[in-house]
């Protein structure tokens, strides 16, 4: 167990180790969630039937987890972290920009996942929440704060640790919760699926989470081997993304159809009975796995965007701010869980649709850093990003605004789709455009 010297520099050659199933597990255990936990209860609250909830929420995550899977093959070619794939397709300046952008999002996940994990960790313990949190924040530091390799090491055991917890769970609620005699049981008629502004709402919200590791994804693959396979980087990722996350919020909607409660934490405790201890535990080993990732990825983001820090100094920096901020957020929590799931789509979706298109179409595979704009990418982001607003139904804080298209869809918001095909076919046109312009006037052209 050695400390990570290297920050967000390219990994060497020699540096170079690892397997991409080392990826899965990784995936595996990050996605094993009080998050995803969480968001398998808002169909119920959106008054959603069983059926349209599975679906939805399994093709928003398959959605996702493709996002994630194309964003993690980019690490083992380029050696870098995620954010510093911006600089080839919007140029440095506009890296440095991005990289503050996810910093804000790493942050926002800290925050969520010290609320929910600390609250589990409270109703087991009984312990104050003031005394709770340094304790949870600080075992996240020490493993974010030793760095990649290690963090490769926890996650995997937390992988094996946390799926058998929750299959426990899984098998207490179905076989010993009396499900098979509840009268709640209705609930899971398989005859109708209703197809409407809630089970789009579901999608988008099952998209957004998984998706949002987007900007992480090469952070914790830079360090393979550059000749490794990318189907390999591909599958694996995908796989530990899709199948964690579907798993947990099956089970987490399957406990909200029997306690038909929205209350995830609470619900799971009634449920479990006597071994609501072991169920609260895997959530709270949940946030660690996933926190570790958020507060690493953090450190990197900040430095991308332009802070001039050690990266095991802004560890501690974001660890201490976002304990603080995670005080705030106690209260109303589920309002804001929803809605910072929304507002995540609407700048992520057509940067990393600009990063697909840049690396596997455009093959773009080695970074450079000599442009400061490249009004390419900048143009396709705006592109994408306003062509979408029509779609959008914002909700944050007290404000709420549904624009024109969306409110002819039933309030259905479709932009951070929109956005993402909008950002990706702009930007393969006009690069492609510049590319034969360059041709046509190159020196074969010339010496005719």
């Amino acid at each position: 167990m050695s400390l990570e010297s290297i920050g967000i520099q390219k990994i060497p050659t020699e540096a170079r180790r690892g397997k991409p199933r080392s990826l899965f597990y990784l995936w595996f255990a990050a996605n094993l969630t009080i998050a995803d936990f969480a968001l398998g209860f808002l169909p119920l609250y959106f008054g959603m039937n069983f059926t349209s909830s599975i679906i939805s929420i399994s093709i928003g995550n398959f959605l996702g987890a493709v996002i994630v899977g194309f964003s993690a093959i980019m690490g083992p070619k380029t050696g870098y972290p995620q954010m510093m794939g911006t600089t080839n397709s919007m140029g440095r300046l506009i890296m440095r920009f991005f990289g503050i952008i996810n910093l804000s999002n790493t942050g926002g996940w800290f925050i969520i996942n010290n609320v929910l994990s600390v609250t589990a960790l409270y109703l087991i313990f009984g312990t104050t929440y003031l005394l709770l949190l340094p304790i949870f924040v600080l075992v996240v530091f020490g493993v974010a704060y030793i760095g990649h390799n290690f963090i490769h090491q926890v996650e995997r055991i937390l992988s094996y640790i946390l799926g058998g917890l929750f299959l426990i769970v899984f098998l207490k609620v179905l076989f010993f919760s009396g499900v098979q005699s509840s009268n709640t049981f209705s609930g899971f008629s398989l005859s109708t699926t209703r197809i409407d502004t809630a089970f789009f709402g579901m999608i988008a919200l099952s998209y957004s989470y998984l998706m949002s590791w987007g900007p992480y994804a090469s952070d914790y693959s830079r360090y393979l081997p550059q000749n490794v396979s990318l189907k390999k980087v591909f599958s694996h990722t995908f796989a530990g993304s899709f199948i964690s996350t579907t798993f947990v919020e099956i089970i987490a909607l399957v406990i909200s159809f029997v306690t038909l409660s929205t209350q995830s934490i609470t619900s799971l405790k009634n449920v479990s009975g006597p071994l609501y201890p072991l169920s609260l535990l895997a959530i709270a080993l949940g946030g660690i796995a996933a926190n570790v990732l958020n507060l690493y990825s953090a450190s990197l983001s900040g430095l991308v965007g332009g802070i001039k820090l050690k990266r095991t100094v802004f560890v501690g920096l974001v660890a201490i701010v976002g304990g603080a901020l995670s005080l705030l957020f106690y209260t109303h929590f589920y309002n804001f869980f929803d809605n910072f799931l929304l507002v995540l789509d609407y700048w992520i979706s057509p940067w990393v649709a600009i990063l697909i298109i840049d690396f596997l179409v455009l093959k773009r595979q080695k970074l450079g850093f000599d442009k400061r704009v490249n009004w390419n990418g900048v143009l396709a982001y705006c592109a994408g990003l306003i062509v979408s607003i029509p779609f959008m139904n914002v909700f944050f804080g007290n404000f709420n605004y549904t624009f024109i298209i969306s409110k002819s869809l039933g309030g259905i918001d479709i932009s951070y789709f929109i956005g993402f095909i909008v950002a990706a076919v702009v930007y393969y046109a006009v690069s492609i455009d510049r590319r034969t312009v360059s041709s046509n006037i190159g020196p074969g052209n010339a010496r005719s």
